[in-house]
């Protein structure tokens, strides 16, 4: 977990970022404010295979200006696979260069856009991502290797796509971006029926709400773990 504050970051806490490795194959989930310095603390950005971008809002995506500003500072910058909505790469190379086109971003990253049961493959890792239920186009993504399973929902109220993705995942790590019901982002309760109902095995509650006291509030239904950023519940 590179960082998960929501909507802005905090001294030491970065927003929403997740590295995802096996063997030599990292995948970045996300790469919201401070995350690409906390990404150095584990590796260097050379060494990252792809990064994958959930939506467009910065706690989820404004680094991008850093990875950019990293790969043309940076001699000899290994040409990064960087998967997003439709339209990441026109925006972030009009607030690199001020021209709409994508002629700076495509010269330093591989661009892809994401769609609803986009499926790629790096190393022994197979990323499937689905269309969620946000505010503006967002994707949560299913990443599997030859034995496990790990899904991550993005930012998303629930919605069907969010159980498919966590289908008998074994690590499911779902956003609780509220404490009430909202069309836009899920509550622990909903992020713990998603799982229950997909029969993940653990729960990962991350990006949690501001207002969401970890000493106070926890699911009413519990699965076999759940855990986030310092919360950890073990069931009766």
């Amino acid at each position: 977990m590179l960082g998960c504050v929501t909507p802005y970051p905090r001294p030491g806490q970065p927003c929403s970022g997740y590295l995802v490795s096996e063997g030599d194959t990292h995948i970045v989930l996300d790469c919201g404010s401070g995350t690409f310095a906390a990404l150095q603390e584990h590796l260097s950005p050379a060494q990252v295979t792809a990064l994958w971008i959930s939506h467009l809002h910065p706690d989820h995506s404004a680094d991008l200006l850093a990875w950019s500003n990293w790969a043309l500072n940076t001699p000899h910058a290994p040409r990064i696979q960087v998967y997003g909505p439709p339209g990441w790469a026109q925006r972030l190379n009009h607030m690199l260069s001020g021209t709409p086109d994508t002629t700076l971003v495509d010269s330093i990253f591989d661009t892809h856009e994401l769609h609803d049961h986009h499926t790629t493959t790096h190393g022994n890792l197979t990323l499937t991502t689905r269309a969620v239920q946000h505010s503006i186009p967002a994707y949560g993504v299913r990443i599997h290797n030859a034995t496990t399973h790990l899904a991550y929902s993005g930012d998303t109220g629930p919605c069907d796509a969010l159980i498919d993705l966590a289908q008998h995942t074994d690590f499911f790590i779902c956003e609780a971006g509220t404490t009430t019901p909202s069309p836009h982002h899920t509550t622990p309760d909903q992020a713990t029926h998603t799982a229950l109902t997909a029969g993940a095995h653990h729960l990962l509650l991350t990006h949690l709400a501001p207002t969401l006291n970890p000493t106070t509030t926890q699911p009413t239904a519990i699965p076999t773990t759940i855990a986030s950023a310092g919360w950890r519940w073990t069931s009766p």
